[in-house]
């Protein structure tokens, strides 16, 4: 994180306590220089929260019932394009390639269609809790407080129960 070294005439003296750093900012008066520091570390840990909510969307997902499901961005599109061609019956079936082959329905592929779905937008719902709590922090302090694995878990989990019932959710 960020840190306020000092404040002088020379300037605005900002470390880093994770990595090494140092540099000395112009600024005006204190405010300001508390203003350098809050910068940096919002640009960081919007950052660090992109990343963390692109992992975990990539990451796979595991059905209550053991059923893995790969996440990666193909892996979405594909099982959203089978779940659309078999949902307007442009297909009777397909074969899906899982853990081994099988044949699959419209009623077979759309559980997981579902779970993917809410997946992305526990994702997508985290990353935009955690993004205002980030744009909200005025201080250094405020930023201390933030855990963004924290709030996002919290927020994902929230947004994939609305759509999942317990016995369809993740592990």
């Amino acid at each position: 994180m960020y840190r306020l070294q000092s404040y002088g005439a020379e300037g605005a003296y900002v470390i880093n306590d994770t990595f090494p750093y140092q540099s000395v900012f112009r600024a005006d008066d204190a405010a300001a220089a508390e203003l350098i520091v809050v910068n940096l570390n919002q640009q960081v840990m919007l950052i660090e929260l992109a990343e963390h909510r692109f992992n975990f969307e990539v990451a796979g997902l595991t059905l209550a019932d053991g059923l893995g499901i790969a996440t990666d961005r193909e892996s979405q599109s594909q099982l959203s394009n089978c779940f659309v061609d078999l949902k307007h019956g442009l297909i009777p079936d397909t074969d899906w390639k899982g853990s081994g082959w099988q044949l699959v329905d419209l009623d077979q592929i759309e559980p997981m269609a579902k779970a993917v779905a809410a997946h992305r937008r526990g994702c997508f719902r985290g990353e935009r809790l955690v993004q205002t709590v980030i744009n909200d922090a005025k201080t250094v302090a405020d930023f201390e407080l933030i855990n963004i694995r924290q709030l996002f878990g919290d927020a994902y989990q929230e947004a994939y129960e609305g759509v999942m019932t317990p016995e369809q959710a993740a592990e």
